[in-house]
């Protein structure tokens, strides 16, 4: 099996994290309903776990009417303000193996203050799903690489149900507009083989300048930054090399002035969000620099996702860039079954 077979087995996945709304439902309600007060979400996760959170935090401030903040544990565990913890919040601590120290210390602190918990893990066997008050699988079952795909979307997805499940035990949305995102979700996950397929022939097309890219940068704003991010982190650990991501108005608040031909650009873009500006940074780019690619939703994109989605379409954005790091770190002959430093675990062990 390769990592593109894990690719292919999203949209299966994500289908089955829409069937099971249900249950996520009957969960989140054994802790909130016994406490109706609700202000503020926190969520505490890292690496690919904290972009797929950061992804969905404004849909759900949008659908769900509340803060969501999110941290990295050891910021969490080290140095939060312990007196912000507040029995009105409600704490999620995401970690794919279930097995992550900081994670599960953060969990633990938050536990013994009597506070609400929900842990988003792969199995419900691990430390710390059975440490949180609430335990819920992200939906990946068993993602067989350490270079997290299948996790970031499911993580995702599973996400944008527990926020609309929280929305809808609030009663903040009705059946029928659970329904319309569940039709709208549909759209997202039928269209991700086509993004896949598109990906395949555009890779083709562009694959001898990409190849002779020593870094990359990417950009976006809204729910993209965090795909962005997400990418960012996909080619460091895959090809690897190294990269770097910036929200879009602060990519040419300084670091402009490190660009050079060696860099690939990747901006990512919607024609209803800050797009004018995306489009005069490509410009600069290329006509000063070097090819920069416009990842969008219309015809004038370098690549053109033509989402189907209006609410989930980051997931399609972000198949793009999980294709294209597995089509270039193959390309360079790396081999995806090993880390590059293991030994690492001699000097120190994120793990339980």
């Amino acid at each position: 099996m390769s990592l593109m077979d894990t690719i292919e087995r999203i949209p299966f996945q994500l289908k089955k994290i829409v069937e099971n709304q249900d249950n996520i439902s009957n969960n989140l309600e054994s802790i909130l309903e016994a406490h109706k007060k609700l202000k503020r979400i926190v969520l505490v996760a890292s690496g690919t776990s904290y972009n797929a959170a950061f992804t969905t935090k404004n849909f759900a401030e949008n659908v769900i009417g509340f803060p969501v903040e999110i941290i990295y544990p050891n910021m969490f565990v080290q140095y939060y303000n312990y007196d912000l913890l507040d029995e009105d919040n409600l704490y999620i601590f995401i970690s794919q193996g279930g097995k992550t120290k900081l994670v599960y210390e953060g969990l633990n602190l938050v536990k013994t203050k009597g506070y609400r918990t929900i842990s988003l893990t792969e199995k419900l066997g691990t430390p710390i799903a059975q440490l949180a008050d609430v335990s819920l699988e992200i939906g990946s079952e068993h993602e067989e690489y350490l270079y997290r795909t299948l996790g970031y979307s499911a993580t995702c997805a599973t996400l944008y149900w527990l926020f609309i499940s929280i929305s809808k035990i609030y009663s903040k949305v009705s059946d029928n507009e659970v329904e319309a995102y569940v039709q709208d979700y549909n759209l997202m996950v039928d269209n991700l083989f086509t993004v896949k397929q598109n990906t395949f022939k555009w890779y083709r097309e562009n694959k001898f300048q990409l190849m002779r890219k020593s870094n990359f940068i990417f950009s976006g704003t809204n729910d993209l930054w965090p795909v962005a991010q997400e990418a960012d982190i996909k080619f460091m650990e895959m090809l690897p090399i190294f990269t770097n991501s910036f929200e879009l108005e602060e990519l040419i608040h300084g670091p402009q002035n490190a660009f050079d031909t060696n860099i690939g650009y990747f901006i990512l873009s919607r024609t209803n969000e800050n797009y004018e500006k995306a489009d005069k940074i490509s410009n600069f780019i290329n006509q000063e620099i070097s090819k920069c690619y416009l990842i969008g939703d219309n015809s004038k994109s370098d690549f053109n996702i033509a989402p189907k989605s209006k609410d989930f379409s980051s997931l399609e954005y972000i198949t793009f860039f999980q294709v294209l790091a597995y089509l270039l770190a193959t390309d360079k002959g790396r081999d995806l079954t090993k880390g590059i430093y293991p030994q690492v675990v001699n000097y120190i062990n994120k793990s339980i």
